[in-house]
């Protein structure tokens, strides 16, 4: 990450990116035309993901409205890291 990017992110006390984890998403349109809106639930802690899993409510959610011309370049940065950064299964980092 570049220095000048690192000011849009929160970083802890080690320097190290605060994330939480990402439970479930969603997306929707509203009536106004061109609006969409990205749903974001996650947990901050292992005992919330443990607590999401026996109730499948996730414990913080933001919706987040945006034009369907942010909509679809957040899609295209998606895109763009998944494929840069996707790590083939069976390897160190992967899913088995």
């Amino acid at each position: 990450m570049e220095q000048a990017e690192r000011a849009h992110w929160e970083f802890d006390s080690s320097d190290q990116l605060r994330i939480q984890m990402l439970v479930e998403w969603g997306v929707t349109s509203l009536p106004s035309p061109g609006t969409v809106v990205l749903r974001l639930g996650y947990a901050l802690s292992q005992q919330e993901w443990d607590v999401y899993q026996s109730t499948d409510s996730p414990p913080h959610q933001i919706q987040a409205a945006m034009s369907a011309a942010d909509a679809r370049e957040l899609g295209r940065h998606l895109l763009l890291c998944a494929d840069l950064w996707d790590v083939p299964a069976g390897s160190p980092n992967g899913s088995t």
